[in-house]
């Protein structure tokens, strides 16, 4: 990979890398930006060895998404972190990364295609046209998967509502 490629690359991701992490730890900068750091350190490492994927974002969020659940669950301690019902029933992660790891560990344990459908809809903003179309399935089947998604979340976390089956309905 040359530093031309490396450029473009990182300017080309950089801004979606971050804000998907800045959604996932609750606006917390400092993390955000550390996890960013160690990302793309991992990418020079690893991208020099193996070559640049296919989709360097996919690839970037992927390696985020695990450093945040390794920082979070560090930070917890081994103790138990309650849920806050309001954050949980909006499935955003409070501004407390530790309150947070929960609901990270809740959809990460879910399985690719829930939790995918899960992290587009609440934390990326995607609409359930914007996600059927990015899984290439129809809509209807986005539906059913937010849908057993949140049913399992229920089953995983204390205090989780149902509440954002409103906004699938109102799309």
């Amino acid at each position: 990979m040359t530093e031309g490629q490396w450029l473009t690359i990182y300017r080309e991701t950089l801004h979606p890398l971050y804000g998907y992490l800045a959604r996932r730890t609750g606006g917390i900068r400092e993390l955000s930006e550390d996890i960013v750091q160690e990302t793309y350190l991992r990418a020079l490492e690893s991208w020099g060895r193996k070559g640049v994927p296919d989709s360097p974002l996919a690839w970037l969020k992927r390696v985020a998404r695990n450093l945040l659940i390794d920082y979070l669950r560090r930070s917890r301690g081994g103790s138990r972190v309650e849920l806050d019902p309001d954050s949980a029933a909006d499935s955003r992660p409070s501004g407390d990364p530790a309150a947070s790891l929960d609901i990270c560990l809740a959809v990460s344990a879910l399985g690719g295609r829930k939790a995918r459908a899960l992290e587009a809809f609440y934390f990326d903003g995607m609409s359930v046209r914007e996600i059927a179309s990015e899984m290439a399935v129809s809509e209807r089947a986005v539906e059913g998967l937010l849908r057993r998604a949140r049913r399992s979340l229920q089953a995983r976390l204390p205090g989780f509502s149902d509440k954002g089956e409103t906004r699938e309905q109102e799309l």
